[in-house]
């Protein structure tokens, strides 16, 4: 091979290389990470260990589980008060009404 063949496919080389390192990094950011990221987190759950998804779904499942606990309660409350209300308003079984 003379110098300047190798000086021409030293360049082409180089001009591929350029392009192709930015693409195989781009490839592996949006392509290869998330599946990887899928794959520690399927791991992870085999081996009873709970990842930062799973921490935030269980952390929302007891935020809404004590909000129908509250709910329950203020029902209960309420339900309370109108059964109060209906005795107050209705007139004694005895006969025992207020005299006018």
């Amino acid at each position: 091979m003379e110098y300047w063949q190798v000086q021409e496919l030293m360049l082409t080389l180089g001009g591929l290389l350029i392009v192709l390192i930015p693409v195989t990094g781009l490839t592996l950011r949006f392509g290869l990470k998330p599946f990887l990221k899928d794959l520690a987190e399927i791991r992870a759950a085999r081996q009873g260990r709970v990842g930062p998804a799973q921490r935030t779904e269980a952390d929302r499942l007891t935020r809404i589980e004590s909000q129908i606990d509250g709910l329950e309660s203020a029902v209960r409350a309420l339900t309370e008060v109108v059964q109060f209300d209906r005795q107050l308003k209705s007139p004694t079984r005895e006969g025992n009404q207020a005299q006018p």
